[in-house]
C-alpha cells in the first residue's frame, strides 16, 4: 500500500476529514462525535471482494499465456452524513486497485416535490446490471454487452455533474444525469486540472409493479473519448422475481458516428433454493466495424495483440456464456465461482478468438 492510500485509510480510521467528526475517548470506551451541530446521522460501510481469475485465450489459432491470479477485485471503505436540513453527503473510496480511486462522491438533497437532486461523481442511469450494485448481482462479473458501454468505449458508468430522481404515479420512476462527457473522476478532465470536455445526457424511466420491473434507459455523449465521435445509445429492460427465481433481459443499441452501430443483449436466468443459488448467463455484442477488445468485454482475459492489424480478424461479434453457483453464508457473506466461455469472430464470421475460464470470489460486506 503506497502513502496516499494508508494516510487516507488512517484518516478513516481515526475519524478525520471525510465527514467531519471526531473522536473522544470517555469512561465507557470510545465516542464518535460530530464537529457540525447540522449533522444528525453518520453511517460507516464497507465491501472487500477477494477473487481469483484463471482464464485461457486462443487467438488466431495461438494459444496466449494465461491469467491465472488472486487479487482484490473491490476494497470499498464508504461514510454518508444526513443533516438536519434535509441535506446529505457520501462517499466511497476504492482501495483496491494500483491506485487510489473514488468511486463515488456527491452531495444530494430531497425536496418536497419528491425529487432528488444530487451533485457529484456517481453512476449515470444507463443499463441495469451496470447501476445495480455488484453486491447484488449474480454473476461474478457483468455481461460482454453492458461492459462495451460501460469499459471498451466509456460511454456509462461514473461521470461528474448533475443527477436527478424521482418517482411518479401508477409504479414510474425516473431518473436524468447532465455531466461531464468523459467517464471517470472528474477533478482533471484528461489528466489536465483545467482542461475542458463536451457534456453528456442519460435519463431513465422505469415502472416497478410487484415482481417485474421495465425500464428504458438513453443516452447521448458528444465527442466520445474512444470513439473519437458523438455517440447516443439506448437500453431495454425487463427483471422478473419471484421468490428465489431471477429473470433478466437486457438489450442494447447505439450508434458510433462513422465506425457504425451496435447492438447486443444478455440474458439472466438464477434460481435460489436456501442458502444456494444457481444462475446461467448468455450475451452478446455486435458492432458494424469498431474493433471489439474481446479483453475488455471478459474482464481480466488475457491480454491479445491487436487485432485489427492482422488481415480479417477484426473481432465485430463476441458471445459469452457463464454459469455458475452461489453460496449465502449470511447477509454479509457470499461466496461465488462460476465458468465462462466465450468466442469472437470477424465479419467474415471467421472466430478470432476463444476465451474460456473460472472464477470465484468471496464477499464480505459491513
Amino acid at each position: 500500500m503506497n502513502k496516499t492510500k494508508l494516510l487516507i485509510l488512517l484518516s478513516i480510521i481515526t475519524c478525520v476529514g471525510f465527514i467531519n467528526t471526531a473522536c473522544a475517548q470517555s469512561d465507557d470506551g470510545l465516542a464518535l462525535k460530530a464537529k457540525g451541530k447540522e449533522t444528525v446521522e453518520l453511517r460507516f460501510n464497507g465491501r472487500l471482494q477477494t477473487q481469483f481469475d484463471g482464464l485461457a485465450m486462443e487467438e488466431n489459432g495461438s494459444d496466449l499465456p494465461s491469467t491465472s491470479h488472486f487479487y482484490f477485485r473491490r476494497l470499498f471503505l464508504g461514510a454518508k452524513a444526513k443533516l438536519s436540513n434535509g441535506v446529505y453527503s457520501e462517499s466511497v473510496f476504492n482501495f483496491a486497485g494500483n491506485d487510489f480511486s473514488i468511486d463515488k462522491a456527491i452531495i444530494g438533497h430531497k425536496f418536497d416535490s419528491g425529487v432528488t437532486g444530487i451533485a457529484g461523481y456517481q453512476k449515470v442511469p444507463f443499463g441495469y446490471e451496470e447501476t445495480t450494485s455488484s453486491s447484488k448481482l449474480q454473476t461474478i462479473e457483468r455481461s460482454a454487452i453492458n461492459r462495451f458501454f460501460a469499459d471498451d468505449i466509456d460511454f456509462s458508468a461514473r461521470h461528474m455533474g448533475l443527477h436527478a430522481k424521482g418517482k411518479l404515479d401508477n409504479g414510474l420512476s425516473y431518473a436524468w444525469a447532465l455531466v461531464n462527457g468523459m467517464q471517470g473522476e472528474g477533478s482533471k478532465l484528461g489528466g489536465s486540472s483545467n482542461g475542458s470536455n463536451d457534456l453528456a445526457t442519460f435519463a431513465r424511466l422505469q415502472w416497478k409493479e410487484d415482481k417485474v420491473t421495465f425500464g428504458v434507459d438513453g443516452g447521448l455523449q458528444a465527442n466520445n473519448s474512444v470513439v473519437g465521435e458523438d455517440v447516443s445509445a439506448y437500453t431495454a429492460y425487463v427483471n422478473y422475481k419471484d421468490g428465489g427465481i431471477n429473470l433478466l433481459g437486457e438489450y442494447f443499441t447505439g450508434d458510433l458516428g462513422g465506425n457504425g452501430d451496435v447492438n447486443g443483449f444478455a440474458l439472466r436466468a438464477s434460481h435460489r433454493d436456501g442458502d444456494f443459488e444457481k444462475v446461467i448467463r448468455y450475451a452478446t455484442a455486435k458492432a458494424d466495424s469498431f474493433v471489439i477488445d474481446s479483453d475488455e468485454l471478459i474482464r481480466r482475459a488475457p491480454k491479445g495483440g491487436d487485432v485489427g492489424d492482422l488481415p480479417g480478424s477484426i473481432d465485430n461479434e463476441i458471445d459469452s456464456f457463464y454459469v455458475g453457483l452461489n453460496y449465502y453464508y449470511s447477509k454479509a457473506v457470499t461466496l461465488m465461482a462460476g465458468y465462462e466461455m466465450a468466442e469472437s469472430s470477424n465479419a467474415a464470421g471467421d472466430d478470432t478468438a476463444d476465451i474460456n475460464g473460472f472464477r470465484a470470489r468471496i464477499q464480505v460486506l459491513w
